[in-house]
């Protein structure tokens, strides 16, 4: 039934396999051609002093372990529809990992309507200057 030949081929093919998973985690791939993880961020500038893409970007060097991606967004209107529209449009268009807020007005109604994407979106949101860098009392 068996011949002794068909079953050495057999325990030489399942000791391939056994021992291929192994040999192929060893091969290490080129740092270059390695991908560092990506971070995507949203800039939103409202009604702040100009300033250009290149100083809200960074540069990118080669160590660096995170490849961000920066999205600019800028909006005139700080009225909670207009933030509102403007963000999850923004977020419709890109997935982003978090954002960054800065207006030029002191309106602390800026930091609730932040507070309040923050909550339904689960991302982080930092407010950095005027009206959304403003601190909130404890719920």
């Amino acid at each position: 039934m068996w011949h002794r030949n068909e079953g050495s081929s057999m325990g030489r093919l399942g000791w391939v396999l056994l021992t291929l998973p192994a040999l192929l985690s060893q091969i290490s791939v080129p740092a270059a051609a390695q991908k560092p993880p990506g971070l995507s961020v949203g800039v939103i500038l409202s009604q702040t002093r100009p300033i250009s893409d290149q100083d809200i970007i960074p540069v990118r060097r080669n160590d660096d372990p995170v490849e961000l991606t920066v999205t600019t967004l800028r909006i005139n209107q700080t009225d909670p529809k207009t933030v509102i529209t403007q963000v999850c449009e923004l977020l419709q268009k890109k997935p982003l990992h978090g954002l960054v807020f800065a207006d030029g007005s002191d309106q602390e109604a800026i930091s609730q309507i932040l507070d309040f994407l923050s909550s339904q979106t689960s991302l982080p949101v930092l407010g950095v200057y005027g009206g959304s860098s403003m601190i909130m009392a404890d719920k």
